[in-house]
């Protein structure tokens, strides 16, 4: 094997924190960069698992633009180190996200990663009994992933508000439609309702089936206005309070904005609903 072949086989180390090759790191193999400043970029770093290899003539044109002498008479290549998962540290980095849980790992990612911080994420847990597969990455120069898995066995003590029937979207939620239940669960992405009373009265935003825990997520403020309700609607019109019943063409909550008709010219404009059967519109919306 030639020599430059035997020299690009032992890759030199990309900074592991830099998304670039700066010259401290090609100055092992280019001796004449100790004279320029260790941070200085030179190119785009490799990803991880890859290599870039700087031929003789690229490093004679690095040479002359840092006006630096004696370039390599050989390629150098350079890669980002990787090294393969620990599981300690994949654990550690599941109870972060998890402390209160009791998490075992089955299996986990087997490729080598690159140096960097590992997070696994809430929202790539999934799983509806004791086993789930959890996704995340490492996070690496700058703004890099690498992404990364854990299958896993994982509980958590706590009560639940659970629908004890279907719960039907749009419609408010009656305290008989729900039920607590404590016990061992898998952990789920989202906010978990603890009580009745912080459901109870509350619409679902979307159909909850029976024996569904209900998240916090999937809840709205009852509605003061429902679509062909009458409302009052007030505007400021100068010095004088102008008010017009129109008919809600939508539903809505306080402080959200509906479109509503009005029912003498048939203009359709959007108004702020401000409490039960009321809105206000901005002056010149009437």
């Amino acid at each position: 094997m030639p020599l430059a072949e035997l020299f690009v086989a032992g890759c030199l180390a990309a900074s592991a924190g830099s998304d670039w090759v700066v010259a401290r790191d090609l100055a092992p193999g280019f001796p004449a960069l100790a004279a320029v400043k260790p941070e200085t970029p030179l190119a785009p770093a490799p990803l991880a698992g890859a290599r870039r290899v700087f031929r003789v003539a690229e490093l004679r044109r690095l040479a002359l633009g840092l006006k630096v002498e004696a370039a390599p008479e050989q390629d150098i290549c350079i890669e980002r180190k990787t090294a393969p998962l620990d599981s300690a540290a994949v654990l550690e980095a599941l109870r972060r996200q998890l402390p209160q849980a009791r998490i075992e790992i089955v299996e986990y990612s087997r490729q080598p990663v690159p140096e960097g911080k590992m997070e696994f994420p809430l929202s790539g847990l999934r799983g509806t009994s004791a086993d789930g597969f959890w996704t995340g990455w490492v996070g690496y120069a700058g703004g890099r992933r690498f992404p990364v898995w854990a299958k896993v066995k994982a509980s958590v003590s706590e009560v639940r508000v659970v629908a004890a029937t279907a719960l039907v979207p749009g419609r408010p939620i009656a305290a008989g439609e729900l039920r607590l239940e404590a016990g061992e669960f898998f952990p789920q992405p989202g906010d978990i309702a603890a009580s009745i009373d912080e459901v109870a009265g509350q619409v679902a935003r979307i159909a909850v089936a029976r024996g569904v825990a209900v998240r916090r997520q999937w809840l709205d403020p009852p509605r003061e206005v429902a679509r062909g309700d009458a409302v009052l609607v007030q505007a400021q019109v100068g010095g004088a309070r102008v008010e017009l019943e129109c008919v809600a063409e939508g539903p809505g909550s306080t402080g959200q904005t509906i479109p509503v008709r009005n029912p003498v010219s048939g203009k359709r404009f959007m108004a702020r609903v401000e409490g039960k059967g009321r809105a206000s519109v901005g002056k010149g919306d009437l």
